[in-house]
């Protein structure tokens, strides 16, 4: 049996164009015919289909070569590097439920204590002690003690002492919680200690402090009810 030298496929006796690639069978002579179909009923084995068969099976096994090294890489790869986690957006703060009072006036304040004998005043530092807790409580870990505690029980037992270490107490706090948020306005202990004690040798001092206090709390209650 003859061989195509071109695909090594088959051929038919007497062919002469190949039936699987059609390339044309060179014209050979009856010896050389014979000698052909000697040699392939001595051998059945064809010579360029084994050429073939070894050329897909050597790249089947670079094939399966370079595998093993790209999965062999990457597994090392995945060892050596440490786990990251997905990048996750903050989330913004939502404003608190309850909206306080941010409109607080120095005049306001000063009418109305005077129409109801000091009632407003006590009502609106009440007020002050109870939303500096809410606003700071969480990021400093302190409590200012209630205005009327304060004003109706420790002031006459310690003579007017606890008033005075209770409002530095607050001032100090106001003006930590406004540089903590950022907020650009100057007040704190000095303040009630420059305007509020020592300014009431003017007349005018306790006003002032009264004014800056009103302020302040006025910007640190805008803050929160934007941001909690």
């Amino acid at each position: 049996m003859r061989y195509c030298t071109s695909c090594g496929s088959s051929l038919m006796e007497g062919a002469k164009f190949c039936v699987n690639c059609g390339a044309p069978v060179p014209r050979a002579s009856d010896a050389d015919f014979g000698k052909d179909a000697n040699a392939g009923q001595r051998n059945d084995t064809n010579p360029y289909r084994e050429t073939q068969y070894g050329y897909q099976e050597q790249f089947r096994q670079q094939n399966q070569q370079r595998y093993r090294q790209s999965y062999q890489q990457t597994y090392q790869q995945s060892n050596q590097q440490p786990y990251q986690e997905p990048y996750r957006q903050p989330a913004c703060p939502a404003a608190p439920a309850k909206q306080l009072r941010t409109n607080r006036g120095l005049l306001e304040f000063l009418l109305l204590s005077f129409i109801t004998l000091g009632i407003y005043g006590i009502v609106v530092m009440s007020r002050i002690s109870r939303e500096i807790n809410l606003i700071a409580g969480r990021y400093d870990g302190r409590k200012t003690m209630h205005y009327c505690l304060v004003l109706f029980v420790f002031s006459w037992l310690t003579w007017g002492i606890v008033p005075l270490i209770w409002s530095h107490r607050l001032s100090d706090r106001i003006g930590t919680e406004l540089a903590r948020r950022g907020i650009p306005y100057s007040f704190g202990a000095d303040s009630f200690w420059g305007w509020g004690f020592f300014g009431s040798l003017i007349l005018i001092g306790p006003f002032i402090y009264q004014y800056m206090l009103l302020k302040a709390m006025n910007l640190l209650c805008a803050d929160y009810n934007a941001r909690g």
